[in-house]
């Protein structure tokens, strides 16, 4: 087991003990992350953050990527901050659009990369496994607005895939990005769009892998 790995899991135990102790809720939960920032615990804070923030709460988000901006509780690392910041940004979050560019510049190109694929992953891999379409709405903002290669193909191809799960706000989005598109290539995007939800619906487990 390599060093990263052990590191998750060790913020997950502390955090289960954290959670347990109380039968706190998710809001009461972070109260306590809080509560603690403000009393100078914040390594035990970072924990709280650490695990709402996977679970997708964007002002657990916010204050997870600020902690690794700043190495306060945790090493400095702005690859980290960026990844949650990204995230944290595309929950909706406003106070989260200002803080990506100056992080980018921090990080070279092939960090950039890494960083954006890290994001793409974790953004299907929740849609997959939680079949939760608000994830494809996501991935089709990420590609049409937040990627450092905009890919307007992609984007399409992902607001198809939340209007056909029901979120029709993503029409609007969709429609404008297709008049970019010509139209044998369109053809081929609704197609395609048509095979990702058909996998979504009924042929993904709890893991988010294909049955």
């Amino acid at each position: 087991m390599n060093f990263i790995k052990l590191s998750f899991l060790v913020i997950v135990f502390f955090a289960l003990n954290i959670h347990s102790d109380d039968h706190m809720s998710d809001n009461d939960f972070y109260k306590k992350g809080i509560s603690l920032y403000k009393s100078a615990k914040f390594s035990e804070a970072f924990i709280v953050f650490f695990n709402l923030s996977i679970k997708g709460d964007t002002n657990s988000q916010f204050n997870l990527s600020n902690m690794y901006s700043g190495g306060i509780g945790t090493t400095q690392d702005f690859s980290e901050a960026l990844k949650w910041t990204w995230l944290c940004a595309l929950g909706g979050e406003k106070r989260c659009y200002k803080k990506i560019e100056s992080l980018k510049i921090n990080l070279d190109e092939k960090s950039l990369e890494k960083v954006s694929n890290s994001v793409e992953e974790i953004l299907q891999k929740e849609l997959y496994k939680n079949q939760d379409i608000q994830y494809a709405l996501k991935l089709g903002f990420w590609y049409d607005r937040f990627s450092p290669i905009v890919d307007i193909e992609k984007a399409y191809i992902w607001y198809s895939v939340a209007v056909t799960g029901g979120l029709y706000k993503a029409m609007k989005v969709r429609d404008k990005v297709r008049k970019k598109i010509d139209n044998e290539t369109i053809v081929k995007l609704q197609k395609e769009a048509n095979n990702i939800y058909t996998k979504v619906k009924y042929f993904e487990n709890n893991n988010g892998e294909i049955k």
